[in-house]
């Protein structure tokens, strides 16, 4: 009997789902910002309140917020699925796959997008990042700049995904200072050949001769670093695993394929259900013989 092919967490559809995010300058202010200061930022707060309130009342907006926040505890904790299921949590195994070129509903043999064979197809990782390394963290000269040229890059990029072959990229920030202010975004393409071509893309260029003539020479600048690397994993050479996890990394992607029964092109989310033998095990789940790897 033919392997089964791989079940889609979520089905095809003309565009991609949407998932709530804040942009990399919005997120990067909100976690660089230290316990200690955002008790201060409080207290400057209350201080304001207490001069424009009458003493009575001064202490209502702080009373509201404390309740309002115990409340909402209380009823995520009474229903933590529910809570879970908001997050966008998937219960049990998941695993990120890419899907094949094309797909036909309507015949029996290629239905799913997905074939049945765990990493058949190579892949390509690209971490694009920037740190500042400046007391004054996002208020330091030329940071709002640089952030825009690097939000244009990653816009850029994702609206081209389809000519390119990016399955789409997830932005992450660094814990090694206390002020977090490394950002980094990883991406996923199908191939080394739609990396290649974004990395000669006009924006990307812009955005790189503007940090070299601008930042360095013109401005002078060395408090804005700056990083990628880049990585090709070939068929079977890579795992993937997730345990009760929302979409995240290339389980966030989305790859576009050919409905052949409609002749449009489709965008297929990257996560498929990992229940069964091919996914108890590392070598298997990289789609190598089974019996001579330990369980990981």
């Amino acid at each position: 009997m033919a392997p089964t092919s791989f079940k889609a967490v979520f089905p095809p559809a003309p565009t991609k789902r949407s998932a709530a995010r804040l942009s990399g300058y919005t997120a990067l202010i909100k976690n660089s910002l230290t316990l200690s200061t955002l008790l201060v930022l409080g207290g400057l707060a209350q201080t304001v309140v207490s001069f424009i309130l009458p003493p009575r009342y001064a202490l209502l907006p702080v009373v509201f917020l404390l309740l309002r926040a115990a409340v909402l505890t209380a009823l995520d904790t009474a229903s933590a699925t529910k809570y879970a299921s908001k997050l966008g949590v998937i219960a049990g195994r998941t695993s990120a796959q890419l899907p094949r070129d094309s797909y036909d509903p309507l015949r029996s043999e290629t239905a799913s997008p997905f074939g049945s064979m765990p990493a058949e197809k190579g892949i390509v990782v690209f971490n694009l990042g920037a740190r500042i390394n400046h007391p004054l963290g996002l208020l330091a000269p030329g940071a709002k700049e640089f952030a825009d040229q690097f939000a244009a890059c990653n816009s850029d990029l994702l609206k081209r995904a389809k000519e390119l072959g990016c399955l789409g990229g997830t932005t992450w920030h660094g814990a090694q200072t206390a002020s977090n202010n490394t950002i980094m975004s990883v991406y996923y393409f199908r191939d080394l050949d739609g990396l290649n071509r974004f990395a000669h893309d006009p924006v990307h260029r812009q955005a790189w001769d503007w940090f070299t003539n601008v930042i360095t020479k013109k401005w002078g600048y060395s408090h804005i670093g700056i990083f990628h690397e880049a990585f090709c994993a070939p068929a079977g050479a890579y795992e993937t695993i997730y345990i009760n996890m929302p979409p995240v990394l290339m389980a966030a992607g989305h790859a576009s394929i050919k409905n052949e029964a409609t002749g449009e092109d489709e965008w297929v989310p990257t996560m498929v259900e990992a229940t069964g033998s091919v996914w108890r095990s590392q070598f298997s789940r990289m789609g190598k013989a089974v019996g001579r790897e330990a369980k990981a």
